[in-house]
């Protein structure tokens, strides 16, 4: 019964991420303010891209986590993208 419900638990975790975006700005590499985009799918990260730039915008960075346990999986894609160009 609680291995149930922890694995459970476990996948509504992962699959909650699935759901959430988070913009965080900080310096780019060229000492710049970029947006760190965190979501998933990354389809979500575009369309949060679009609203944030207003605009164009260069996407300087990609890169992806998986997490999983028990037999679930989720995958975070994280932009770093520059508003203008």
């Amino acid at each position: 019964m609680i291995r149930r419900k922890l694995k459970m638990s476990v996948a509504l975790f992962i699959f909650g991420l699935a759901g959430c975006t988070t913009v965080t700005p900080i310096l780019g590499p060229d000492g710049t303010e970029n947006q760190l985009i965190s979501c998933a799918p990354v389809e979500k990260c575009y369309a949060k891209a679009n609203e944030i730039c207003r605009g164009p915008y260069k996407i300087v960075n990609t890169s992806t986590e998986t997490e999983g346990a028990n037999g679930s999986t989720g995958t975070i894609v994280k932009l770093l993208v520059k508003c203008g160009l």
